[in-house]
């Protein structure tokens, strides 16, 4: 919310209010009222306003999650002195633990609001009004601020009769209105602001100043393992030049020459052995043939012998039988 936002809101109100009270006896006959209600909703406003922005700020959150209590009683000192009305200012953690306060008897205790219930609903008690605001972190409560205020409540009556002065003490109540709560919220916020500031600068000044002699460290080494890089890429260079010039050197002695010779004798003498090796198997393919056709040969043989001899036997018997008959009885 803009300070001009801040400060016209209320000062709207209050004229919209001026002007139904100077024509309400007019349209509704009703008898002098107290305009005290009105009033009590710019306070819950202005309570809202104050109690939403602070709760809501970054550097009140940051303060909250650092456990800075420092920063937390710089805000309550400034609220104290920018606003006379403001009794207490508390701010607590999860646990309702009082962190920080304009009562610095009660730090380190549990606090104990006049809304049980401890939401940002505005209650008042004896004319001081109290409002807890929850401090998030996303989701998650990391605290809570209380404002206690006793603020000085004007008297609005409204006449049977309408009466001029009613929208004279409300334009002029409205502008008054308008400019404390401008310059209310201007003093606050560029107070806060520049604080803001300061302390960003006091937090990060350091860690960018240790980022930037970090950075040219790495720089300087990067630079240096540039260096190495080069001169061990030159010195790969020369040892390359050096081994062709010691290849050719080895490759043109005669002794290599004679060894590149043997080598090729080798190969011939090893081609030579592998025709003669094929050669010595195809030999023994045949001899293996041959001996098997003998053997063949020679079952043959004997099968023959066998059946000469049966027909040997057989003649034999032949003849035999034939002398047997040509004998005479």
């Amino acid at each position: 919310m803009s300070r001009i936002t801040f400060g016209i809101i209320p000062a709207i109100l209050i004229i919209a209010l001026s002007v139904f009270f100077y024509l309400s006896p007019k349209f509704l006959a009703q008898k002098p009222a107290d305009g005290k209600e009105a009033v009590e909703e710019l306070i819950h406003k202005r309570i809202l306003n104050v109690g939403n922005f602070i709760s809501r700020s970054p550097f009140v959150q940051d303060a909250i999650i650092e456990k800075d209590d420092a920063k937390l009683s710089e805000i309550v000192i400034a609220l104290k002195q920018d606003d006379p009305e403001i009794l207490s200012v508390n701010f607590t953690d999860e646990n309702n633990k009082i962190i920080a306060s304009s009562n610095a008897e009660i730090l380190g205790t549990n606090y104990a609001p006049l809304n049980p219930a401890g939401s940002s609903k505005i209650i008042e008690k004896a004319g001081i009004y109290e409002g807890g605001f929850s401090i998030n972190l996303g989701a998650k409560t990391i605290g809570t601020l209380y404002l206690q205020i006793k603020p000085r409540i004007p008297q609005i009556k409204v006449a049977s009769n309408s009466n001029p002065v009613i929208l004279i003490a409300g334009f002029a109540l409205a502008i008054l209105t308008f400019i404390t709560m401008f310059l209310m919220a201007s003093g606050f916020e560029s107070r806060l602001v520049e604080e803001i500031n300061l302390r960003q600068e006091e937090v990060f000044m350091p860690k960018i100043e240790e980022l930037k002699k970090q950075q040219a460290d790495a720089q300087k080494m990067l630079d240096e393992i540039n260096k190495k890089i080069a001169e061990g890429q030159n010195k790969i260079k020369s040892l390359e030049a050096e081994y062709q010039e010691k290849k050719k050197e080895f490759e043109s002695s005669p002794v290599v020459q004679s060894v590149e010779r043997l080598r090729e004798t080798e190969a011939e003498l090893l081609k030579r052995l592998e025709v003669l090796k094929t050669e010595e198997s195809r030999l023994n393919n045949e001899i293996n043939l041959l001996t098997q056709k003998r053997e063949e040969i020679m079952n043959a043989l004997e099968a023959e012998k066998k059946e000469e001899a049966k027909l040997r036997e057989k003649l034999d018997l032949i003849k035999k039988k034939i002398l047997h008959l040509e004998t005479p009885a």
